[in-house]
């Protein structure tokens, strides 16, 4: 059938929404599907121009992608709806799916099956935008609400917007990794094991955790893959020690060989995490997010070490991972030296990459929500 899948997100860009946008857009075309990407004309290229969108993301291009106008900054809303309800009508979609609320109305207010997707409670940024929800999920053509934990279902339903019977659990995933062997040259000696984290560097991901158990385990290499310039300057001018490696942002392509080249990878949760770009703590997502290097990490078949918080426990588990309670340095520590153990990383790593080939697959993902 035709998907038109609608969203906010600036593509290209460094934002973990854009990649997760982009690999659900694959994901629907690999299961046979015509798909086609709106978005708007938002872009940013902060590491020189990008050849081509669809490597940069390391998805194929096996869809296509529209862009809605952005240049009309006094009546922004009335040209997107113009520019949605165009794309409607040339496109024809069966179905309409997005994770843009905005645009999911439009689509069943003009008679398009359409099935949403939220990845925190829409209400936590504007009553406006909970009213607006309301109006979605009461129309004939909505489907269905997904949502990316039970921890986040647990909030929609008790907060009465929407019926147990229209919502959907589907955590995140990966791509399922075809090359094990390409790595990369990392920097430290080469006698120490190689202790991996990629992705964002901002408030509660983690990065608090790697500044103090580093020191205390310099028979180890830290290797840091991702963050903004801003927060790289920042972490190294909190940490003394001469065992972590910035490497800055990636293309995603490129990630896979470092996470290939790591021993050991990290998820570092904290109680609080802040969406990127914001300091307001009202805006936690720690409770039901459902952060992407998990999946890559266990797609890649690595041993993990992760916070022992309720909605990682959704996908980890003991024979999975290692928790380690989020502020416990001595846990973390203790879980590093019980990993130097080749047999132990291998029996952990195993178990993970097989619960990821059963269940978290984009391609299955995919599959599952539609």
């Amino acid at each position: 059938m035709n998907i038109l899948y609608i969203a906010r997100s600036t593509i290209p860009s460094r934002e973990a929404n854009s990649i997760q946008v982009m690999k659900m857009c694959q994901a629907f075309a690999q299961n046979g599907h015509k798909v086609m990407l709106l978005v708007t004309n938002k872009q940013q290229t902060p590491d020189g121009d990008i050849d081509n969108i669809y490597t940069a993301y390391g998805v194929k291009e096996c869809f296509t992608i529209q862009r809605l106008p952005s240049d009309h900054k006094k009546a922004r809303a009335f040209f997107e709806i113009i520019g949605i309800k165009k794309t409607l009508a040339a496109f024809k979609p069966d179905l309409v799916y997005g994770r843009c609320s905005f645009g999911c109305t439009i689509a069943c207010m003009n008679g398009y099956h359409t099935i949403y997707e939220a990845h925190g409670p829409i209400w936590s940024s504007s009553t406006l935008k909970k009213y607006g929800f309301l109006l979605l999920s009461r129309n004939k053509n909505f489907k269905r609400l997904i949502v990316i934990s039970e921890a986040l279902k647990k909030l929609y339903i008790n907060e009465k917007i929407i019926t147990t019977d229209k919502i959907y659990v589907a955590h995140d995933g990966a791509d399922e990794i075809t090359d094990f062997d390409t790595k990369v040259k990392l920097h430290g000696k080469s006698n120490k094991l190689n202790i991996g984290y990629s992705g964002h560097l901002y408030t509660g991901k983690g990065m608090e955790v790697i500044t103090k158990i580093a020191p205390l385990a310099k028979e180890f290499n830290f290797h840091i893959v991702g963050g903004t310039e801003k927060d790289i300057a920042y972490w190294k001018s909190v940490i003394s020690t001469d065992n972590v490696y910035f490497y800055g942002f990636l293309p995603q392509n490129d990630v896979a060989k470092y996470i290939n080249s790591f021993d050991i990878c990290l998820l570092p949760n904290q109680k609080i995490v802040l969406p990127c770009g914001t300091q307001d703590t009202k805006r936690n997502i720690s409770d039901f997010t459902s952060p992407l290097k998990m999946f890559e990490y266990m797609a890649h078949k690595k041993a993990i070490i992760a916070s022992d918080l309720p909605v990682l426990r959704e996908v980890l588990n003991s024979s999975n991972s290692q928790l380690v309670p989020c502020d416990d340095i001595n846990g973390w520590l203790s879980a590093l030296d019980n990993f130097k153990d080749l047999q132990k990383r291998e029996v952990v790593a195993q178990q993970a990459y097989s619960d990821f080939m059963q269940t978290y697959r984009w391609k299955k993902r995919a599959k599952l929500v539609l």
